[in-house]
């Protein structure tokens, strides 16, 4: 069916340009060049540029039956689902009066492509690529309203250089309509959509979100589907004392992970680990300010991870942000790991001891169990003081001010003024 068409239009073609060796015009389809077209039926397969031309006798307003096949043959071009190319339609009437009779003549070539569309004016739909950054490369059939701008000239007042197409063919008492691809004036400046529309940053109480653009969520090829109202929140635990108390190891099925607080992040547009089929970037940035204890006994982050032994939690490229200021510990994470995100260090069993003391049963408060041994990360001291080895100390931050609380204290276990973060 499509070469039939085409054939049709290259017959109407030729004729079109057989014509244009006359004074009048000849209705048919232009291609607008400086150059002849070698193989027009090539040319207006998905052309950029192209041109219906409809010539009018006397003070005619209607176009005429034997121009039907014509204009068909424009529309299959134009308005063809599978066509790429967005089309908007310049419509210009060239008339011998003080442009009634062109305007008429104007509206009647609009009237067609409408009566076609089941409109009051031209609809297109058209196949609309989209890629998703969750859901990969995808396609819709876009509606839009064609954009349409109607001219209406008097050829007493125009220059003669204007009154001709391609440099021959004359446009007195003729209709031109030119069929132009541009896709932002069709679907829109905005032809995609990123969630967050720019770079944003997120505050916790001490921890925070570098979320760059598009992180959450990201459409391009449309303006219908973009999701709006995002929210997030923030949940740290870096505060030393509820941890210790009742003291858990990060969950690992093979590993010992030593936890030093935990970060729980939520938004509307976080995704299941199985959600996308788009691998996700790692282009969302967790921060927390540390202390120089910390950064020396090498803190990390540890996030949820798909693996061939299912979802458990891996350490993350975790690095100390450059700069003067206070010291601020940064890892990567992408929007599937909207969870809970621990702090901690990777040990060996044998190295538990180095890190806690040893309780006689698991009935002991705050006891947690290794293999037959059994565990506390704190005990109180003479004072009523809490007391942590050395090395799980440094995995907390403690500040001074903290250090010198007591169990006993019931003062805030938060400082009124955390350590500013670098941004």
């Amino acid at each position: 069916m499509r070469s039939s068409i085409l054939r049709r239009v290259a017959v109407l073609v030729a004729l079109a340009v057989a014509g244009a060796i006359g004074l009048r015009a000849q209705s048919g389809l232009y291609i607008p060049s400086a150059k002849p077209v070698k193989n027009m039926q090539k040319a207006l397969e998905r052309p950029e540029v192209f041109c219906l031309l409809l010539q009018f006798d006397g003070d005619e307003s209607e176009y005429r039956e034997q121009d039907l096949d014509l204009m068909d043959s424009a529309y299959r071009i134009a308005f063809a689902v599978e066509n790429p190319n967005y089309y908007t339609m310049l419509v210009e009437s060239y008339a011998d009066d003080d442009g009634e009779l062109g305007r008429r003549r104007a509206d009647a070539v609009v009237r067609y492509f409408a009566m076609r569309s089941h409109a009051p004016f031209p609809i297109r739909y058209a196949n609309n690529p989209i890629h998703c950054s969750c859901h990969g490369d995808s396609s819709e059939v876009l509606r839009y309203e064609v954009p349409l701008a109607v001219e209406v000239y008097d050829c007493g007042q125009l220059p003669e250089a204007r009154m001709l197409l391609n440099k021959s063919v004359p446009l007195r008492g003729t209709v031109l309509v030119t069929f132009r691809n541009d896709p932002d004036e069709c679907v829109g400046s905005a032809r995609g959509c990123y969630t967050p529309a720019e770079d944003s940053l997120v505050h916790g109480y001490y921890a925070s979100l570098f979320i760059t653009r598009g992180a959450l969520h990201t459409v391009e090829g449309t303006k219908d589907t973009c999701p709006t109202g995002i929210e997030i929140s923030i949940d740290d635990h870096l505060g030393y004392r509820p941890i210790v108390e009742q003291y858990r190891l990060i969950p690992h099925p093979k590993q010992l992970l030593v936890q030093a607080g935990y970060i729980v992040l939520k938004s509307n547009y976080s995704r299941g680990m199985d959600e996308c089929e788009v691998p996700q970037k790692d282009s969302i940035f967790i921060r927390i300010p540390a202390t120089p204890e910390q950064v020396e006994a090498k803190l990390r982050f540890f996030a949820r991870v798909k693996t061939s032994r299912g979802t458990e939690y891996k350490a993350l490229p975790t690095r100390k942000l450059p700069g003067k200021g206070a010291l601020v510990l940064q890892a990567p994470i992408n929007v599937t790991q909207f969870d809970t995100i621990y702090l901690g260090k990777r040990i060996q069993e044998n190295e538990l001891k180095k890190y806690f003391y040893e309780a006689a049963s698991s009935t002991e408060a705050a006891a947690f169990t290794v293999g037959k041994r059994h565990y506390v990360a704190y005990r109180v001291g003479k004072h009523g003081e809490m007391e942590l080895k050395k090395p799980l100390k440094a995995l907390f931050r403690i500040t001074p001010e903290q250090e010198e609380e007591t169990l006993l204290d019931s003062g805030r276990s938060r400082p009124d003024d955390p350590e500013e973060i670098i941004e």
